[in-house]
């Protein structure tokens, strides 16, 4: 893992030029889910590479077809989730991450938006699993060219509670938890600026 995280740091250094804003607001311990909008392959390194703690990544089930894909990822510490269904396996896996108050990952629109943005709506799973796992949501934004020289920004945005947002009366509320999804979504794409004051790198 070390190896992967200071091969990544490389590549974002030299090959993808990454600037990345407050890291230091992933919280250094106990349960956290952190969200993303999904722009490519390479987001789980760019959020990933500067966080001191390991993300288990919640990963869509084709990757693990592979085998060499499958053992990459599975070392790496992602585990898979079928799309288009509800996935008992793979809730039980991130119930047991939180349980153990690990920090896992999931990318809510539940596929790369290839320039649909806002327009590829949130699915409300990562706010069941907040609540259910008294977990804190971590949103993340990344935006900029990911490609060869270009220029990625990766954004760490202010921890919250999804229990304390949506109030004890809410949290088995479907519409409440569906809004809450689409406020948090809406939030990482409203953080995808330069902080004011902070050197671009």
């Amino acid at each position: 893992m070390e190896f992967v995280r200071w091969l990544a740091s490389v590549v974002f250094k030299l090959f993808v030029r990454t600037t990345v804003f407050y890291p230091e607001n992933v919280p250094a311990k106990g349960p956290v889910v952190v969200v993303s909008n999904h722009e490519s392959m390479l987001d789980m390194f760019l959020i990933g590479y500067r966080v001191p703690r390991y993300i288990k990544w919640m990963a869509k089930e084709e990757i693990f077809r592979n085998k060499l894909l499958a053992k990459i990822f599975t070392a790496l510490g992602a585990y898979p989730v079928k799309r288009g269904s509800r996935d008992v396996g793979a809730a039980r896996t991130t119930k047991e991450l939180l349980d153990k108050g690990e920090i896992i990952g999931i990318f809510p629109q539940g596929t790369r938006s290839k320039g649909r943005g806002k327009k590829l709506p949130a699915k409300p799973g990562f706010v069941r699993f907040a609540v259910e796992g008294d977990a804190l949501i971590q949103p993340v934004a990344i935006w900029g060219k990911i490609r060869l020289f270009g220029k990625v920004y990766v954004r760490f945005g202010e921890p919250f509670s999804a229990r304390e947002r949506l109030g004890e009366e809410h949290i088995n509320d479907r519409s409440a938890i569906q809004q809450l999804a689409k406020d948090t979504l809406d939030d990482i794409y409203d953080m995808m600026e330069v902080p004011g004051g902070v050197s671009q790198g």
